[in-house]
C-alpha cells in the first residue's frame, strides 16, 4: 500500500470553507478471485455546510441520515424539533427549513420516531401508533392507519416503528420492521394497502443475539438495556440486516418473502465480537461492559450507491483511556476504522485500514461513490468525505 503525505489545503468558496487531505491507495486487501477485482484511490476531504444564518439544530448529531431519491438533498431532523432542515449536497448548502405541526389535521405529532423519503418529493413520518404520508409543503396527504391494520401486531405488542420502507414501483404496498422489546423478537410487516391487509415475517436472529444483549438494573428495576439490534438497509429491492456483531448480512427479498443470509471472511479484523455480555448488571457496572464490547470489532450498517453499484461498510474498534470523565464513563481516545466494498450481489471485493480516520465513525451515507460521514465543527453542519475511485 503507497500513501502519499497529508496535504492541509484551506478554500474559500461561495462562503464555504474546506480543508483537504488527500491519501491515494494503490492497493490494500483485496479478494482477488472476485470478478470486479481492481485497484482503488481513496481521497478525503472536509466540508462545512453553509446555514445562510440559520440554525441547523445538531444537538443529537443528524440522527439517521435520509437522501432524496435524487441523491441531490439530505433531510435532517432534530428530536422534538418540528422542522426538517433540506442540506443541498451539490451546493454544500441549507437549501431551506420545512416547519411542520404537532397537532391538527397535518400534525406529525410531538414525538417523532423516524422518517424516510417517499417517493418524490414526499416524506413518511412515523412514531409509535402513527404513520403519514407528508409533502415538503407540511401537509398530511396520507394518513396510513397501518396500527390499525396490523393492531395485534403493532398495538397488542407494543411494538416499535423502527423503519418503515417503500416499496419500489408497487405504491400501494410498503414494509415496516418492528422491534417487540418485551420478547426481544424482531420483524417485517409487509402492508397491502389497497387490500388492508399484512403479512409478517420474523428475523431469525433472536437467539444468535441473545448472548450480546445486557438489561441495566438500578435499585432492584429494569433502567435500560444493551442489545446490537439489527439494522435495515434498503436497496435492489431487498432489505439487508446487518447488526454489530457478526460479519454477515441477512437477506429479506421483497418479492418471494423470503430471507437468506451470507457470511464473509475478513483478512483484516475478526468475523465476530468476541465480547459476551452479561445477561443482568447493576447500572454503575454497565459501562465497563460497553466499553468492553466497543474494544472489540463493531461492524456498521451497509450503504448501496446506485451510481458505482457498490456497498460500503465500515466497521471499527474504539479506544478508550485508563481514565474517566466527570461522569464517570469511559473516555474515547480513538479507534481502528475499516472499510470493506462490496459489490451488487454482495461479495467483498476490498478491504483497508483508514489511518487517516481515527474515531469511533458517527452515522453516515454514501452517494456517488463518496461515504459522507457527519463532523460538528463548533456547532457547524460538516462531513468528512471518502471518495472511492
Amino acid at each position: 500500500m503507497d500513501s502519499s503525505k497529508a496535504m492541509v489545503l484551506k478554500i474559500k468558496h461561495f462562503g464555504i470553507f474546506m480543508v483537504v487531505w488527500c491519501l491515494l491507495i494503490s492497493c490494500a486487501a483485496n479478494n482477488q478471485d472476485s470478478p470486479e477485482y481492481r485497484a482503488f484511490t481513496l481521497t478525503q476531504d472536509t466540508v462545512v455546510i453553509d446555514s445562510r444564518d440559520e440554525i441547523i439544530n445538531l444537538r443529537y448529531g443528524i440522527g439517521n441520515p435520509e437522501l432524496s431519491k435524487d441523491g441531490k438533498f439530505l433531510f435532517h431532523y432534530t428530536h422534538g424539533v418540528p422542522k426538517f432542515s433540506k442540506i443541498n449536497l451539490e451546493r454544500l448548502i441549507l437549501e431551506e427549513m420545512i416547519p411542520y405541526e404537532t397537532e391538527g389535521p397535518n400534525g406529525m405529532g410531538a414525538y417523532l420516531a423516524g422518517f424516510s423519503t417517499f417517493e418524490d418529493e414526499l416524506l413518511l413520518l412515523w412514531t409509535y401508533g402513527a404513520s403519514a404520508v407528508f409533502n415538503q409543503r407540511s401537509e398530511k396527504i396520507n394518513d396510513l392507519r397501518l396500527d390499525k391494520i396490523a393492531s395485534q401486531e403493532i398495538l397488542d405488542l407494543r411494538a416499535f416503528p423502527a423503519r418503515l420502507l417503500e416499496y419500489p414501483n408497487h405504491p400501494n404496498q410498503l414494509f415496516g420492521y418492528y422491534l417487540d422489546n418485551h420478547n426481544e423478537d424482531y420483524f417485517i410487516l409487509k402492508f397491502d394497502l389497497a387490500q388492508q391487509s399484512y403479512k409478517k415475517t420474523t428475523l431469525p436472529v433472536k437467539e444468535k443475539l441473545k448472548d450480546y444483549s445486557m438489561e441495566i438494573i438500578k435499585d432492584g428495576n429494569l433502567a435500560g438495556e444493551f442489545s446490537p439490534k439489527p439494522w435495515p438497509t434498503v436497496a435492489n429491492e431487498k432489505i439487508l440486516f446487518t447488526n454489530m456483531v457478526f460479519n454477515e448480512v441477512l437477506i429479506y427479498d421483497m418479492h418471494t418473502d423470503s430471507i437468506y443470509s451470507k457470511e464473509w471472511e475478513s483478512i483484516l479484523t475478526e468475523n465476530k465480537n468476541e465480547y459476551k455480555m452479561p445477561a443482568k448488571v447493576e447500572l454503575e457496572k454497565s459501562d465497563y461492559h460497553r466499553r468492553k464490547f466497543q474494544e472489540h470489532i463493531n461492524f456498521m450498517p451497509l450503504h448501496w450507491d446506485p451510481v458505482s453499484q457498490q456497498y460500503v461498510r465500515l466497521s471499527y474498534k474504539t479506544k478508550f483511556s485508563e481514565e474517566l470523565n466527570e461522569l464517570g464513563a469511559p473516555i474515547e481516545t480513538g479507534a481502528e476504522v475499516y472499510l470493506s466494498v462490496f459489490d451488487k450481489d454482495l461479495n467483498i471485493i476490498w478491504e483497508t485500514y483508514l489511518d487517516t480516520y481515527q474515531k469511533t465513525p458517527p452515522k453516515h451515507f454514501f452517494i456517488d461513490q463518496r461515504i459522507w460521514l457527519f463532523e460538528n465543527m463548533e456547532d457547524e453542519m460538516a462531513f468528512v468525505r471518502i471518495t472511492i475511485d
